[in-house]
């Protein structure tokens, strides 16, 4: 596994985004496990996940992009600490723009705040989770049909690998649809792979219970 990944797993660990227990998810599923991005909402905290969104979007596509665009409203701190982030790890100034819920019709009119998108604009959507893909939807057939940008990637922070009623994966649904790759920079696998009996600040982080537990639950809900 990549050293980013194991960083940033660690971090959310750490920062308590990221718990092992019992939670019952919005979809009436009992999950073994929690990622909640609302706890990154302090200077260290943002920039972590934005350096992590950055690594990821470097990993992807290099150098062949020109900004990160986050919906409103979750995604609006994710572009701005991940233009932030890739600035200072690798040295290029890549822009930030977030749409707003109704278009303005005063002052800088329009539906985008932040860097102007133009003909052929290399767009990278950044959210924190995946779940039905309707946002990501619309932003992408929205950012498509504005100055005929690119959406060249979607990045989301944990894949949780799940499928949805219907039996399939969300992820995949979406890709066939908007004709545009989804990147996590974790998955769920990995998470519990890594953090399988490790030691972190004196206790295990993922006891054989916890890694148990996320082996039934996959068997269940897994794509």
């Amino acid at each position: 596994m990549e050293a980013y990944k194991q960083e940033f797993i660690e971090f959310l660990f750490g920062c308590r985004a990221l718990q092992f227990g019992e939670f019952t998810l919005k979809s009436g599923r009992v999950s073994p496990y929690f990622f909640n991005a609302s706890l990154f909402n302090d200077g260290n905290a943002s920039y972590q996940l934005g350096l992590a969104f950055a690594r990821k979007t470097n990993d992807v596509l290099v150098d062949k992009f020109d900004l990160f665009f986050g919906p409103a409203y979750k995604g609006i701190p994710l572009a701005v600490a991940a233009s932030i982030a890739y600035h200072k790890e690798f040295g290029i100034a890549k822009g930030w723009c977030f749409n707003r819920k109704e278009a303005k019709e005063h002052g800088d009119k329009g539906v985008y705040v932040g860097s102007k998108i133009t003909d052929g604009s290399r767009i990278v959507l950044l959210d924190d989770v995946f779940t039905t893909g309707g946002t990501k939807e619309e932003a992408v057939a929205q950012l498509k049909s504005t100055a005929k940008a690119k959406v060249k990637a979607v990045i989301i922070a944990v894949d949780r690998l799940e499928k949805n009623d219907e039996g399939k994966s969300a992820i995949r649904e979406f890709e066939g649809k908007a004709k545009v790759p989804v990147h996590a920079i974790v998955n769920a696998d990995e998470i519990f792979d890594y953090l399988h009996n490790k030691v972190i600040d004196g206790k295990i982080a993922v006891s054989d219970t916890d890694y148990e537990n996320y082996k039934r639950y996959k068997e269940k809900y897994g794509v």
